[in-house]
């Protein structure tokens, strides 16, 4: 069987998706210069960010950046009339000047220019790819002429086409390096004779993005040779040692001597030396815009006095951002205040907003950790947590999501948030049914969803009518026995999702289950399974189906079924899908105008994400609420991130203008399926409609029920009602084990 759930691609750039290589962090110091001081003196020194203004005029789009001779940054810059044009960074000002020979050279040929490489001595070599995707090196040396390098190997197509040319770099004799993707090897082009005269094999390069060729201050080469090593050769083709670097999409590399090698990533900037197998860290990542998840790193060059400069882009906001690290020696090496902030979980838009609050509040280090699992949280693990919490050693901050948080509020560990949220409401819009009741008691709140997401239900009018309760599902489930009401479905979806709809028929208002209902339950999911066909889902691998990690289970996965496409196949009937961004509609939403369906949302449900509280007993209460405030500030609400929709009203009407950007345009996602017995499915998407966003808005309006769930309580339950819909346990002796275990766990 063959399934693609979910493939996101953009049509002007091929990226292969790539997997997150993870980098220890090891702790790390500025250069060895930090003043110690005397006594109780806080230690000094660390590099911090500066922000440089970009030049770039309008129309003009930046290709990348480089180091002038001199050990000036240089960006440059293309027009869609290619013209290029070379900005060169001199004493906090940008000089202009226009490469007018490059046009020229391809006389009107559409070429895209990928990046333009300067040597030492001012030459210039730009690296550009026509339609058909066949790689062109074009050499200018005076400023006013230049010629187009004819390299047979670039033209020679090969099994996949011609060469994909990913990188490329200048030795100091002149010669050109470059990366071949499609073979995974690096050649080496005569300046001069323009053949190849060196072949390296390299790693496996993941995606177009992924560098694995750099450049040194002397013209040596560092080249990913093998997974987490670099090997370092000299302009004449010797091997002078390696380097350890664990290399990732969006990693970078730098030199500023013979000896040592920079490396930033979301860790921060590492130095590394070559033949040494420890590297250091001096500058931590989570003090710095490399971890935010909305930049990618396109361009890190060494200054002139161990400093640095990083090119970020930002793709889905279509902008780019320029950063100096300089090192300060007399900043403290680690921030005066220590705030901590936990969850069960990563999350993409606290994460981002640590690093905006630590700008705004230097003396202040947010330290935003998780559980450190993918899955099986458990009893033990709660009950550490709590211990920790009610010691006041806990963090300051939490994200409730998966926590026992009704336990929480019982014993009086949560903060009473109703007049943050008050004054937060009195000053902005908010979505207050999604504001006010993720986390409340009695009127009073004590937690708060800083995105939320809204799964909707689409498909066969009389099936979505049947799920509104589960006496109802039971009935029609009787009446039409050999009707498959989910289409194709994994078990999984077919045990979280139905849980989810009836969870507060099953278990009641102070945690005692409901064993004849539960009952019911596991055997209409046994019967909905007969006619799902899951057992098409037995032998593929998680990661193949797109379906929700298990990091996740607590949000939208509950909702995600990676079979929902097969409505296309069973239009008698329903699909869900959880939307916490655009590009979650694009696929469900080409189904539905195929199919001529409109989406309703599912019970009145919103699904909270990143539920935060503050810890009663922290002794950092008042820093904490700033933190919770920034989180729903307009500059954290309104960034461009899909980890769930904004709760801030702002935020979410600026999804309207989402639509009409260059990102929505380029982006498109397709789905497949070939399932023996079915007919094979495909299904090609591009961004929604205005009128289709706008719809969407209009549902978050009425939706006001969390659909939540407390990770122990979750896990017991999947457990036993997997063994029942796999045959080793009927309904009624699961339902008692869940019920006793259930009970058992609520009464610690």
């Amino acid at each position: 069987m063959k399934v693609c759930r979910f493939q996101p691609f953009c049509r002007f750039t091929a990226i292969i998706s790539a997997a997150v290589l993870a980098m220890g962090l090891l702790t790390g110091c500025g250069q060895g210069k930090e003043d110690k001081g005397g006594g109780d003196s806080p230690a000094k020194g660390r590099y911090v960010e500066e922000n440089v203004e970009l030049p770039i005029q309008d129309g003009e789009e930046i290709t990348n950046l480089e180091k002038s001779g001199a050990g000036n940054p240089v960006l440059y810059s293309q027009t869609e009339s290619m013209q290029v044009f070379r900005y060169e960074y001199k004493d906090g000002q940008w000089e202009r000047t226009s490469l007018d020979w490059a046009a020229g050279i391809f006389d009107g040929q559409a070429v895209y220019i990928q990046e333009v490489q300067e040597t030492g001595d001012g030459t210039q070599v730009l690296r550009a790819i026509d339609e058909e995707m066949c790689t062109h090196l074009v050499r200018g040396s005076d400023g006013k002429t230049g010629e187009k390098l004819g390299i047979a190997y670039l033209e020679q197509p090969g099994e996949y086409g011609f060469p994909a040319i990913i990188d490329m770099q200048i030795d100091g004799g002149g010669n050109y390096w470059m990366y071949d993707m499609y073979q995974a090897k690096i050649v080496v082009i005569d300046r001069d004779s323009l053949e190849v005269i060196h072949e390296i094999n390299g790693v496996q390069a993941l995606s177009s993005m992924q560098r694995v060729l750099f450049g040194a201050e002397n013209g040596d080469m560092a080249v990913n040779t093998e997974e987490g090593i670099f090997t370092v050769y000299s302009s004449d083709l010797t091997e002078k040692g390696t380097l350890k670097a664990e290399q990732t999409e969006s990693g970078q590399m730098c030199n500023d001597d013979e000896e040592n090698w920079y490396l930033i990533s979301e860790t921060g900037i590492t130095r590394i030396t070559a033949g040494n197998e420890t590297s250091e860290v001096i500058m931590d990542g989570s003090m710095g815009e490399m971890s935010s998840s909305t930049n990618y790193t396109a361009g890190f060059i060494s200054g002139q006095d161990h400093d640095f400069y990083a090119l970020y882009q930002q793709a889905k906001a279509a902008t780019y951002s320029l950063v100096h690290y300089v090192y300060d020696a007399g900043a403290p090496a680690v921030p005066e205040h220590t705030l901590k902030v936990f969850g069960l979980s990563e999350n993409q838009t606290v994460q981002d907003a640590v690093l905006g609050f630590q700008k705004t509040h230097p003396d202040v280090k947010v330290e935003f950790q998780t559980s450190g699992k993918e899955e099986g949280i458990t009893k033990d693990d709660i009950r550490t947590l709590n211990t920790e919490l009610l010691s006041g050693n806990g963090a300051d901050v939490l994200l409730l999501d998966g926590l026992p948080t009704d336990a929480y509020i019982e014993k009086g560990m949560l903060a009473d948030l109703t007049e943050l949220a008050d004054g937060l409401t009195a000053k902005e819009a908010y979505l207050e049914p999604v504001l006010r009741n993720a986390a409340q008691k009695e009127g009073k709140i004590y937690g708060m969803p800083v995105k939320f997401s809204i799964p909707i239900i689409y498909g066969d009018e009389q099936v979505k009518a049947a799920f509104a309760s589960l006496e109802s599902l039971k009935t029609y489930v009787e009446e039409h026995p050999d009707q498959s009401v989910v289409g194709v479905a994994e078990r999984d979806y077919i045990r979280d999702f139905l849980f989810q709809l009836y969870q507060d028929e099953v278990i009641g208002e102070k945690g005692k289950v409901d064993q004849k209902k539960l009952t019911e339950l596991l055997e209409v999911e046994l019967k909905i399974a007969e006619n799902a066909r899951t057992e098409a889902f037995d032998d593929v691998e998680t990661n193949e189906l797109g379906m929700g990690v298990a990091s996740q289970i607590f949000h939208q996965g509950i909702f995600s079924n990676a079979g929902s496409a097969a409505i296309l196949n069973h239009p008698n009937s329903i699909s869900t899908d959880p939307i916490s961004g655009m590009p979650d509609m694009m696929i469900p939403y080409a189904i539905m105008r195929q199919m001529n369906l409109s989406p309703d949302t599912l019970n009145d449900f919103y699904i909270p994400e990143g539920i935060v509280g503050i810890n009663q007993n922290s002794d950092q209460i008042e820093r904490a609420e700033e933190f919770v405030k920034y989180l729903f500030s307009a500059e954290v609400q309104e960034k461009p991130l899909d980890d769930g929709l904004p709760v801030l009203e702002a935020g979410l009407n600026r999804l309207k203008e989402e639509v009409d950007s260059e990102y929505a345009q380029s982006l498109g996602a397709s789905s497949s399926w070939n399932i023996e017995g079915e007919a094979e499915i495909s299904v090609d998407a591009g961004y929604p409609t205005r009128e289709e966003v706008e719809d969407l808005i209009a549902k978050c309006h009425t939706v006001g029920r969390p659909a939540i769930q407390e990770c122990v309580v979750w896990n017991i339950y999947q457990t036993e009602a997997d063994a029942c819909l796999r045959g080793s346990m009927d309904a009624e002796t699961a339902a008692k084990n869940i019920a006793q275990k259930v009970d058992t766990y609520l009464a610690e």
